[in-house]
Order: structure tokens, then sequence, then C-alpha cells
């Protein structure tokens, strides 16, 4: 990859050069293809990953140092894009999977990455336990009786610990929406 880096013009690439960003793109669109389909399954989610990869190295491209190869630096471009694709994706699991969550949505919010991330900062803040339990149920998909079974406790103290962690999750949820 270093070789072809080197047949890519920084400098014109900086300078929005159509000629050179179409060079660039045809000499990295394989290999960051083939990085992100190592990551994601979804044939879609690749394209659109890739996509999102390519303008964020053009929009931060005034920020390469070249203290590395190009390559590196997309790579690790790629790396945050795939971590952020996650970090979505499993808010929007959580969303789907919380059956009190049409009660917790205000207005406000006005598309699914604002409430995903608003849901990933409510629910770092809750205790371990709590998050587990959520998890377990709403998730995990769960019963009552299994998570208490697996926990080694009654049918009852899960489900009173489970009001808790919702209970719990409302007014965390209440105060980052204000």
């Amino acid at each position: 990859m270093i070789m072809q880096d080197q047949r890519i013009d920084i400098a014109l690439l900086l300078k929005g050069n159509e000629k050179e960003i179409l060079k660039w793109y045809r000499v990295f669109e394989a290999p960051v293809t083939k990085y992100i389909s190592s990551k994601v399954g979804n044939k879609e989610d690749v394209q659109e990953l890739t996509q999102n990869i390519f303008l964020t190295c053009l929009e931060s491209l005034p920020l390469f140092q070249q203290k590395s190869s190009l390559w590196t630096w997309m790579c690790s471009i790629a790396r945050h894009e795939v971590a952020d694709y996650y970090r979505k994706k499993y808010a929007k699991r959580v969303l789907q999977c919380i059956p009190f969550v049409d009660a917790l949505l205000p207005e406000q919010i006005a598309d699914m990455h604002d409430l995903s991330l608003v849901v990933l900062s409510v629910l770092t803040k809750l205790s371990h336990a709590e998050r587990e339990l959520l998890q377990l149920k709403y998730i995990d998909g769960l019963s009552v009786k299994n998570i208490a079974g697996q926990l080694r406790t009654s049918i009852k103290s899960i489900e009173s610990k489970l009001f808790r962690a919702r209970r719990a999750f409302e007014e965390l949820y209440a105060k980052e929406t204000v």
C-alpha cells in the first residue's frame, strides 16, 4: 500500500483537484471496502461506510500530518467509523427492545442518531447490575424466570430489581433530555 500512497499527491488532494481525488478513490476504494467487509457483514452497510470514510477523509485531510502512510491514516478513520456504526446499531437494538421507550421519547430528539447517543449515555450511568438486568431482559429477551435462574435468585427479587432498573433508566433519561 505504501507504493500506492506515493502515487497520490496530498497537496493536490488538499486543493480539491478532481482528477487527483478520483485517482485517490480508485487506488483506495477496494482496500477500504475489503477492510470494512472484514468488520461489517451487511453489504449495504459496507458500501455506506466506505462512502462515509472517503468523505470523512476528505474533510479531515487538512489534519493529516503525513507522519504515517495515507493508508494507515485512512484505516484509523475507518476504525472510528466502524466503532460509530456499532455504537449506533447497539443503541438502536436497545431502543427496539425497551418496551417503555415510547413514553420516554421527547419530540425534540429529531433523529435516531441523537436518540442513540442519549440512550448510550444513560446506560453508561446506570450501575453494572441495572445495565446487566436491562440487557438480559430487553436485549437478550430472557424471561424473568430465566434471569432469576441465571443469577441464582428469586423471581420476585428479579422483578423488583427490574422495576428499579427501569425507573433508574427513566429518571436518568429525563435528566439527559431536559
